[in-house]
């Protein structure tokens, strides 16, 4: 099936690219949302993607498989981004994260409310590696393969699979510090 979308993306079909976008745009948005923190800054980015999309299709082979090169591209978007706000932050251009940068989409069971947890799994995931929180996000957030989140990273499954069980080990260390943190 991604043969003939891709062949009629690369034929200019407008309709197949608003299907696309239709199909594609709330979990991308969704992904990205859960990855830099800002639901603003999200759209910005999934227009971006998209655009990305618009414009480099005609240069791509027919049997690509569509869905894991549109994450690709919308996760360079991402992680560029935070790496840009991480500079931004070091440098002492950035000001403290608005109360929206909070809502994150990540549920933690705990002993803190819902809304504490989703507060503290964004906040652990921020102080992650930006590719190691992405992994997380593609692999628990939407349900991405290794082998798919491999295509996507430009990683191999196995090379996945470990950032995935180091990171998960991670965000537990981190999250057990910020929850200890919180309580005191």
């Amino acid at each position: 099936m991604d043969v003939q979308v891709v062949e009629s993306l690369q034929a200019g079909d407008a309709q197949a690219f608003r299907l696309l976008i239709e199909r594609l745009q709330q979990p991308i948005t969704g992904y990205l949302y859960r990855l830099v923190g800002n639901r603003e800054v999200a759209l910005d980015l999934v227009q971006d993607t998209f655009l990305q999309v618009y414009k480099e299709i005609g240069r791509t082979s027919s049997d690509l498989l569509l869905d894991a090169w549109i994450y690709r591209i919308a996760t360079n978007y991402g992680l560029r981004y935070l790496n840009r706000k991480r500079l931004r932050a070091f440098v002492g251009l950035d000001d403290a994260a608005s109360s929206e940068d909070h809502n994150a989409c990540l549920m933690v069971p705990g002993p803190e409310g819902p809304a504490e947890a989703r507060i503290m799994v964004h906040e652990t995931l921020l102080k992650m590696k930006s590719k190691d929180a992405a992994c997380l996000h593609l692999h628990y957030g939407n349900s991405f393969t290794y082998e798919e989140i491999g295509q996507i990273l430009g990683m191999t499954p196995e090379a996945v699979r470990k950032r995935v069980a180091r990171s998960v080990e991670k965000f537990r260390e981190l999250y057990g510090t910020s929850s200890q943190a919180n309580k005191q």
